[in-house]
């Protein structure tokens, strides 16, 4: 899972190659036209360059931070609108499946959209039910739909033939659906790809199975002094732990045992792992950006993470990769407050503790995202295809079942 980094400039050499490349191995793709709204959280340095710590759905995220960007940006909501708009002006947003009502009061400021509560007012709308039933003309082009529908896989999922039941509807995210919430399938996707893999840190998935050899294990495979463990399952930084090398065996007893004295904590950090229901999890080499120094946190130098927000399209087979904004995010404490290793480098989510990236850093980071995020999203899409389409449990498809059957599959 570990690969050679290649140095950034060879990375834009790269870039000019794989605009032409790229266009021309995509164009064989044969999926309909797919859009997904996505966040990346990662770190960059002007010796590595970008490694991507983590892809999530952005229905999860709130832009707390994007107050915090020149005032001369366009906030992420009003960009997500505007690149929706590019494709396709019409759509249905189910507001409660969205953590940023910002976002969802952005979206409905429009007058192609609307934005039913719940699933179950969705469903029981006619219009939206006549609308959903209608085929797209094309279901390559995603401009023939009737419109999007954004709603998060915990909702959609109860229903297995959403995609025969609305084939109208251009349903957002649906080629991440499989990837929802598990971080080990999103970042498995990277290794399969020379070049994509170059996007993240080192990294090794582990049993949970403890033994006094593991933590050698572990730093003999990843080449590092600090490590970051994180859980499968889990978001909002809840379980992600970073340590150095002499803490590494304690850590991992107890995240694999649930037991000895960490066991005790309520950290956010430590506190996740002992709901922790997957049978492996991921540990990573820790990646620092280059230091920032905050004009409003006193001018205290932080160790920071960027988070970037965009549109991953493919329409008429062809790959799309439009950024919306994005922030840096900081821990609580500066590189030079008293503290342990963890909360001098943890990010926090909270105002104040955002910066806006300068123009030039940002540039070049998206200058790397270019190549790298076209090659995910084939993956991804490829990953659709090939999963079964099993997102639902019966018990969860019971509590919508008399609302379903009053609407038909439509026939095809």
């Amino acid at each position: 899972m570990n690969s050679d980094k290649i140095p950034t400039y060879i990375r834009i050499i790269l870039a000019l190659f794989f605009t032409c490349f790229l266009h021309s191995v995509h164009t064989t793709e044969k999926y309909p036209g797919d859009i997904c709204f996505m966040v990346a959280d990662l770190k960059y340095n002007s010796t590595q360059g970008v490694k991507i710590c983590e892809i999530q759905h952005a229905s999860l995220s709130m832009f707390n931070g994007d107050i915090f960007r020149s005032e001369e940006e366009e906030s992420i909501h009003k960009e997500f609108l505007r690149i929706l708009s590019l494709y396709n002006e019409h759509g249905w947003v189910v507001s409660n499946s969205v953590s940023d009502k910002n976002l969802v009061s952005t979206l409905t400021s429009s007058a192609f959209w609307q934005s039913p509560n719940d699933i179950i007012t969705l469903l029981s709308d006619p219009n939206f039910m006549h609308q959903a039933k209608q085929p797209a003309d094309d279901i390559y082009d995603l401009s023939s739909y009737q419109g999007f529908l954004y709603i998060n896989w915990s909702q959609l999922g109860v229903i297995a033939d959403f995609e025969e039941r609305f084939p109208g509807m251009i349903v957002i995210d649906k080629s991440s659906f499989p990837l929802w919430i598990d971080k080990y399938k999103m970042t498995q996707l990277f290794a399969e790809d020379p070049l994509l893999a170059t996007f993240k840190p080192k990294w090794g998935s582990y049993k949970k199975i403890y033994t006094k050899e593991l933590a050698e294990e572990i730093a003999s495979d990843l080449q590092c002094t600090t490590f970051v463990i994180k859980p499968r399952g889990e978001f909002l930084g809840n379980g992600v732990i970073i340590i150095p090398r002499e803490e590494l065996d304690e850590v991992l007893f107890y995240v694999i045992t649930k037991s000895g004295k960490l066991a005790e904590s309520t950290d956010p950090s430590y506190a996740a792992w002992k709901q922790d229901p997957y049978d492996s999890f991921i540990v990573e080499e820790f990646v620092t950006s280059d230091p920032l120094m905050v004009p409003h946190l006193e001018n205290k130098v932080y160790q920071p993470t960027m988070r970037v927000a965009f549109v991953l399209a493919y329409n008429n087979h062809c790959h799309q990769v439009h950024f919306l904004g994005g922030y840096w995010k900081t821990p609580a404490l500066s590189l030079d407050d008293e503290g342990d290793l963890l909360h001098k480098n943890k990010d926090i989510c909270k105002p104040p503790y955002y910066c806006a990236v300068e123009a030039e850093t940002m540039q070049a980071v998206q200058d790397e995202l270019r190549i790298a995020l076209p090659l995910l999203h084939s993956k991804m899409l490829e990953f659709y295809a090939s999963s079964p389409k099993t997102g639902y449990t019966p018990a969860k498809k019971r509590k919508f079942e008399l609302v379903l059957q009053e609407q038909p599959i439509p026939s095809l």
